[in-house]
């Protein structure tokens, strides 16, 4: 799905030019997490056994494929240098000026009025800071793993924290709760209000191959058939066939 094979597309764009070099020196790429974690390895295998059948991949030794299992996802040490990298993340957060002009998005909340004048406040939830966030960022991140085999509770424990407990003061669903996951269940798929995020799922995308014939679709409802038909009609050489 992107560019360069199986590379991350987050290995190809955007970041922060400097923390990102300092990542790749470090060993810590998109390329080198996918890699070591063993998540790269596994949507290859996935993949070929939709592909060709699972009959068709090397079949593991019991021992093996337990050993294999043990590895894959996020584990301690997957990360080089991470508590270096750590404190400078939360030393630069907490000492960035720049950020006390961000304010977070905040409406009053009448009902805990008390007697004294003492009011709360609660997120706004309709603000961009979660909707885009949420539904049109972290939700499609999910969705895409979902589609790649991998198991979301293992591999993207604090990306599916986030959107639950999001999704639970905005009164959503766009990813199953814990206690609503059960042998079976995908995790995306499954949820009630999945359609109204742009994750894979609310298109009716339910597989990479899926994924792949709905990213060729043309927004101006043209189809490369037609116009490759087209081409080869005003050719010369097809006129005279």
């Amino acid at each position: 799905l992107s560019p360069r094979g199986y590379d991350p597309i987050a290995a190809l764009h955007g970041g922060e030019p400097v923390g990102r070099k300092i990542m790749n020196v470090l060993g810590n790429s998109p390329h080198d997490l996918g890699s070591r974690s063993g998540l790269t390895n596994l949507a290859l295998k996935t993949e070929f056994a939709k592909l060709y059948g699972s009959e068709s991949v090397k079949e593991e030794t019991a021992g093996g494929a337990s050993d294999e299992e043990d590895t894959i996802g996020n584990r301690a040490g997957l990360i080089n240098r991470e508590k270096l990298l750590a404190w400078c993340m939360s030393t630069g957060l907490s000492r960035n000026s720049r950020l006390n002009a961000v304010l977070s998005p905040c409406i009053v909340d009448e009902s805990s009025r008390q007697e004294d004048g003492t009011i709360q406040i609660k997120p706004n939830t309709q603000t961009r800071f979660f909707t885009d966030d949420t539904q049109h960022g972290l939700c499609i991140v999910l969705g895409l793993a979902e589609l790649l085999g991998f198991d979301l509770e293992r591999d993207m424990p604090q990306a599916l924290y986030v959107v639950r407990r999001l999704q639970k003061w905005m009164k959503k669903e766009f990813v199953l709760p814990k206690e609503k996951v059960t042998a079976g269940s995908k995790i995306v798929s499954d949820a009630k209000d999945v359609s109204e995020t742009s994750a894979p799922q609310a298109f009716g995308v339910k597989s990479v191959q899926e994924l792949k014939r709905f990213l060729q679709l043309d927004v101006f409802s043209e189809t490369h058939e037609l116009n490759a038909e087209g081409v080869l009609k005003n050719s010369g050489l097809m006129a005279r066939l």
